[in-house]
């Protein structure tokens, strides 16, 4: 696990510090200051389409989200908050259960 930051127009802070790894290729990152999580990267991770990501979340519609989009390609995508990931991943990642204990214990 390494930590970075990369710079965006997209968040007030003008960057987002990550803590970040790969799983499959893919980086999987979280915000340092907020606990936000990149789903996209988990997603991904997964085998699945981004474009089912939009499929999630009009399906949870209580889901705070924030997309980052332009810039870097590896911050760009869906983040949320920290127990929302988590949810998220209790039903739809078992496969990757062991990979992902560095972000949820």
């Amino acid at each position: 696990i390494k930590s970075a930051k990369y710079a965006t127009s997209q968040d007030s802070r003008g960057a987002i510090p990550v803590f970040q790894f790969e799983i499959n290729g893919h980086p999987i990152l979280w915000d340092s200051e907020n606990g936000y999580v990149h789903f996209t990267g988990i997603w991904k991770a997964l085998g699945n389409s981004k474009a089912d990501i939009v499929k999630i979340v009009d399906g949870n519609p209580d889901l705070q989200v924030k997309k980052v989009r332009g810039g870097c390609l590896t911050i760009q995508g869906t983040w949320m908050p920290f127990e929302s990931a988590r949810a998220l991943c209790v039903n739809n990642a078992w496969a990757l259960r062991f990979d992902l204990v560095p972000v949820f214990g």
